[in-house]
């Protein structure tokens, strides 16, 4: 499941029908397989969308170390 959000952007790809094999059918792919997964395991795509949306709101997060240090010199800045 943790590569689900992947697939789904792979899947919405204006060429990902012609990357993708194994299929005769390759209209609409990702509203399928969205659907599909929806159907199968509900409510996990959003789960997964909030999950990785909070990882990266903590990415961008600083640390106050992080704030006051100088990243080329690794040495402090101070600003009055």
């Amino acid at each position: 499941m943790r590569n689900l959000l992947n697939v789904l952007d792979f899947l919405k790809k204006p060429n990902a029908s012609m990357l993708v094999s194994g299929t005769r059918d390759r209209v609409n792919l990702y509203e399928k397989f969205r659907k599909a997964i929806e159907a199968t395991f509900p409510g996990t795509i959003e789960q997964l969308m909030s999950k990785a949306e909070e990882k990266k709101s903590q990415r961008k997060k600083l640390t106050f170390w992080e704030s006051v240090s100088d990243s080329n010199v690794g040495a402090f800045k101070f600003s009055f």
